[in-house]
């Protein structure tokens, strides 16, 4: 049995829409939440989702062709893992060193950046991960390897 060709777009998009709209709440979040707030706070959202997918979905991007769902899974999976770990780690980084430099306060700092990395990355990783998977796997259909550049 294989992949359906359409798997990484659909995980691809989930995530996009997820990631703009935290970004949308990062952005506006300290505005009265009203309804015509959440409006365009979808608005917004979907119009950021579909722009990163009309870019990642040109030219074929993320559509597999005749690769095995067992493949897809171990090579999915793996990426999952891989990119949910750096994206933490890096986020992590980046929003200790924004925290602190706002706060002043170690501890405090610390445990509101890994808690940013680790929900952040929640989001995140699932569109990244996609595109390493398709990386990995574009081309190299009914266990095939694909030769290295």
């Amino acid at each position: 049995m294989n992949t359906p060709t359409q798997t990484l777009r659909v995980v691809f998009s989930l995530s996009a829409l997820a990631c703009s709209v935290v970004l949308m709440l990062f952005v506006r979040g300290r505005a009265e939440w009203t309804d015509a707030f959440w409006l365009q706070l979808a608005a917004a959202s979907v119009a950021l989702c579909v722009a990163g997918c009309f870019v990642a979905f040109r030219n074929g991007g993320l559509r597999l062709e005749a690769v095995p769902l067992g493949r897809f899974i171990l090579v999915f999976l793996r990426q999952l893992a891989i990119t949910y770990i750096a994206s933490g780690v890096a986020v992590s980084v980046l929003a200790l060193a924004v925290i602190y430099a706002i706060t002043r306060s170690g501890p405090n700092a610390l445990a509101l950046a890994v808690l940013a990395g680790l929900w952040l990355s929640l989001w995140l990783a699932p569109g990244i991960a996609s595109f390493t998977t398709w990386r990995a796997l574009r081309g190299a259909g009914a266990g095939e390897r694909k030769p290295r550049a």
